[in-house]
């Protein structure tokens, strides 16, 4: 059991560090916002870049934010449903459900991987005036779908345990 905690650890852990700096793109992406703003509406000079440049890191931040998300449980669900019923019905409940998340995790990454290696083994660009290559932002789709199917997997695990069990093995802070 000690090393399945420490895998279920470490997944945790590597949500919780990429998560977190995930949401440091929203810097830049706010600074860029900011100075397409102030070009396009002040100077009437827009930059041929800004909006699809904010576009993609607006994808890498939700995208590779999604197993953090998942992590704390921020995810919507149905509360007024999902909050009124116990602790060992909410994880069985969990487990039904888990079948279609894993399906979707595992379908999007199937397809998204495919779409990557497309993209970047033919060189695409998004074809605009800017024209920047599309293989960075198309890897963080399967990338983050990954890091959701893996702590989609520690709940998982989590929640059999508690049904085992009926001690819950919460997420490593």
């Amino acid at each position: 059991m000690g090393g399945l905690k420490k895998v279920l650890n470490f997944i945790d852990w590597t949500n919780e560090y990429v998560g977190r700096y995930a949401s440091l793109i929203m810097l830049p992406m706010l600074v860029i916002m900011v100075l397409e703003v102030f070009m396009r509406y002040v100077l009437k000079s827009p930059t041929i870049w800004g909006t699809e440049l904010t576009t993609f890191l607006f994808a890498g931040y939700t995208l590779l934010g999604a197993g953090y998300t998942h992590l704390k449980s921020a995810h919507v669900n149905m509360n007024a449903l999902y909050g009124a019923m116990s602790p060992r019905t909410q994880a069985i409940f969990d487990l039904i459900t888990w079948c279609g998340f894993f399906l979707y995790c595992s379908v999007l990454l199937l397809e998204s991987s495919r779409f990557f290696w497309d993209t970047f083994s033919s060189g695409r660009t998004t074809g605009s005036d800017w024209n920047p290559i599309l293989w960075p932002v198309l890897l963080t789709l399967p990338l983050g779908t990954l890091l959701l199917l893996l702590q989609g997997i520690a709940k998982l695990i989590r929640d059999i345990i508690y049904l085992a069990t009926g001690q819950r093995e919460e997420p490593a802070p």
